[in-house]
């Protein structure tokens, strides 16, 4: 189902902190413990939407609260970036321990279970948060491997606009035909990739724009090749008319290597498909070389080791989660 709604005015008191949670965890949030006062008080609304391509739009309602972001470790969602906007309220914001308040506009970001943040909402609120999968933006940020979570001040410049372009989807989200969401995506994904690229502490930061865009142009070209279990260093200096020795100082500079970034985008690639119903026919092993890997054995241990499950632990959950009712 694309689009949902839960308002907990609709069940009786007794019933509304377990109807809440259970809302939240559909969007891998989770509240913490409330008291005794809180659970009487406590009022929240969730309205869902996802697009075509997998975006997914959550507006947030409620009384004061601590909510936690809760992603599974085996969830799809894990290499996914979102984000969340200051709608409504007062609130202050943990980022494993460091603590910051988050006003009206701001904009807290992250990728999918990477790290620890919590926020405390001291008065009703509204937020909304958008998720988007890795593939909508991984080849335009300057380091693709790295996003930790972090917050945007929607003050002043492209990050005013971007605050500003999020409160007119949050007002309008609901009416929107679902073949509006594309240019919608489109928009967010540019300016979000505007923002995150020109962060006051981001790292790591190209000598120029010239090397940047070769780092994309590289990166893209990796993707191009993933299923050729030949790809190597040598080749993709050749593709991209540089020398090997480049190509390991430019990942460098991006605080990556050449082969971290080419194992984990042909792990990721064999993750969507294990995690496809419309893969369901291939075995894992012929996932395994679809991606390039040729070794089943080491594909095994590096997908556990990302993923903290087998392949075929990751496949049977996925699926299984997928099979309505």
């Amino acid at each position: 189902m694309n689009n949902w709604s839960v308002r907990t005015s609709q069940y009786a008191i007794e019933q509304r902190e377990q109807v809440w949670r259970h809302a939240l965890q559909k969007v891998y949030l989770s509240m913490a413990a409330p008291c005794e006062a809180a659970v009487t008080g406590l009022r929240g609304e969730v309205v869902y939407c996802r697009s075509p391509l997998g975006t997914q739009f959550v507006k947030l309602a409620g009384s004061p609260q601590a909510i936690i972001g809760s992603y599974p470790l085996q969830s799809t969602s894990a290499t996914n970036l979102w984000i969340a906007l200051m709608l409504e309220g007062t609130a202050t914001l943990r980022i494993e321990d460091k603590h910051c308040a988050l006003e009206i506009g701001d904009i807290l970001y992250g990728a999918g279970g990477v790290d620890n943040v919590e926020l405390h909402l001291s008065s009703d609120f509204r937020i909304l948060t958008v998720e988007m999968t890795h593939e909508a933006f991984y080849r335009r940020l300057i380091n693709p491997g790295t996003i930790r979570a972090g917050t945007i001040s929607g003050r002043q410049g492209v990050n005013q606009l971007l605050s500003d372009f999020l409160f007119s989807v949050a007002a309008r989200m609901e009416s929107l035909a679902q073949t509006s969401f594309y240019p919608i995506e489109m928009a967010l994904s540019e300016l979000l990739t505007y923002c995150l690229s020109h962060r006051e502490n981001d790292t790591p930061r190209f000598r120029d724009q010239g090397q940047e865009h070769r780092f994309r142009a590289i990166c893209h070209s990796i993707d191009l090749h993933l299923g050729d279990s030949d790809l190597n260093l040598e080749m993709v200096a050749r593709l991209n008319n540089v020398s090997p020795r480049y190509i390991q100082k430019i990942f460098a500079e991006a605080n990556s290597t050449f082969s971290h970034f080419l194992r984990q985008r042909r792990l990721e690639q064999c993750k969507k498909d294990l995690s496809s119903r419309e893969h369901a026919s291939l075995s894992v092993s012929e996932i395994c070389f679809r991606w390039g890997f040729n070794d089943l054995a080491y594909f095994s241990r590096a997908f556990s080791a990302k993923y903290a499950c087998s392949p075929r632990a990751f496949r049977a959950k996925m699926l299984a989660d997928a099979t309505p009712g």
